[in-house]
């Protein structure tokens, strides 16, 4: 069987023949785990162990995938490789300055680190957030895979989506055993996940804001905003409506993953 990478290589080279000539795809996926470089001061990292940690933590029901939109930056580059470290020091340092960064390694900590009743840990220190965004296994999935701004249109958004949707399709397929997803696409991705696994919906009664999920598959889905936006309440208090959420979620459906 190929690889998780060779897989999405693969993936990648026909979503670049799409493209237009000064267009690059940004590839993502599987977060590589393997060893750290500091080079013209910025952070960098290799391909590991991480497809082997990758099928244990599915084996514990912790497969997390994050969908997010496009890459905030002016050029292309792998995002498997980002490590959340703050570049222009050697000295491995977690980036606290942006929101994105903050955020985002916090909402994986909780959500890798939940008990088998679905209660997630405590609001982490930046320590602890940050050493679980570099060890642990997790997967992050641009629905555009060319560079972008701060922000981007729901209508480019869209149509990002269904030029390439078969090629996003196919890439989800990869991570047929995840068992947590983490969309910060305003729905898009868990509408691209419905077309895998048609029997997704809402926790609760209406659609509820926070939580969808698969009886048959297995799977839960957490309906986030961006890590980057501003927060109402702070970031502390948007960490805990995520907890109790989830954790709402686990009560009404004990042994679910």
């Amino acid at each position: 069987m190929e690889t998780i990478h060779t897989q999405e290589e693969l993936i990648f080279e026909d979503y670049q023949k799409l493209l237009a000539n000064d267009e690059e795809v940004s590839p993502d996926g599987l977060h590589y785990l393997g060893e750290f470089y500091y080079k013209n001061g910025y952070w960098g990292r290799y391909p590991g162990n991480e497809e082997v940690e990758w099928e244990r933590y599915c084996n514990r029901k912790r497969g997390l995938v994050v969908l997010t939109k496009d890459l905030n930056d002016s050029v292309a580059w792998d995002i498997r490789e980002d490590q959340g470290r703050k570049n222009g020091t050697e000295e491995p340092t977690a980036s606290v300055r942006y929101a994105f960064y903050r955020n985002l390694r916090r909402w994986i900590y909780g959500l890798l680190n939940m008990n088998n009743n679905g209660l997630m840990p405590e609001f982490p220190s930046t320590e602890d957030a940050q050493e679980c965004f570099e060890t642990e296994p997790w997967v992050r999935i641009n629905l555009k895979k060319v560079p972008g701004k701060s922000s981007i249109a729901n209508q480019t958004l869209a149509q990002y989506i269904q030029n390439f949707r078969p090629l996003l399709l196919k890439q989800l397929e990869i991570y047929k055993r995840a068992t947590i997803y983490l969309d910060c696409t305003r729905l898009y991705g868990t509408e691209l996940l419905r077309e895998l696994y048609p029997d997704i919906k809402a926790f609760g009664e209406g659609n509820d804001e926070w939580i969808y999920f698969s009886e048959k598959y297995r799977l839960i889905i957490v309906n986030s905003y961006h890590p980057s936006c501003p927060l109402s309440g702070g970031e502390e208090a948007y960490y805990n409506r995520m907890k109790d959420a989830v954790h709402s979620f686990f009560r009404e459906h004990p042994n679910f993953l």
